[in-house]
């Protein structure tokens, strides 16, 4: 599904993925991002379950949005596969072996020593799914 790039208007609100079990938060602060294993994703999550553009993530209408991209693997909110789905204070979003917990509680500080750019080290995969690697 190919939507048009969104722009940051007045009611753009900053995102942070916080990954599960760690806490090591990524941090979306432009309101159209495409997340892969590919060096050139916005979000680089470099293990082979996720797809080199595995999906998009923006924000619309006040609201964060996630998108899959025909990833192998697919996406996961909350448990559910889903292909387009509007993201909620607290869901789970799955990604590959990465799970993050979605926070837009609180506004995203300019500096915060926390926070990852992006994810490089690998992580056991959940065992509860089978994997494929993606091309």
């Amino acid at each position: 599904m190919d939507l048009p790039p969104p722009e940051a208007g007045d009611d753009f609100t900053p995102m942070r993925l916080v990954l599960q079990p760690t806490g090591a938060v990524i941090e979306i602060q432009r309101p159209d991002v495409v997340v892969g294993r590919h060096s050139t994703a916005d979000v680089r999550l470099a293990l082979p379950d996720v797809s080199r553009r595995h999906c998009r993530l923006f924000h619309a209408e006040g609201q964060w949005e996630v998108v899959d991209l025909d990833s192998l693997n697919g996406v996961w909110v909350n448990q559910e596969a889903v292909d387009h789905a509007v993201l909620q204070q607290g869901d789970l979003l799955r990604l590959g072996s990465f799970t993050f917990m979605v926070d837009l509680s609180q506004p995203i500080p300019a500096t915060d020593a926390g926070v990852l750019r992006s994810i490089f080290s690998a992580l056991p995969a959940d065992e509860e799914q089978p994997r494929r690697q993606a091309s």
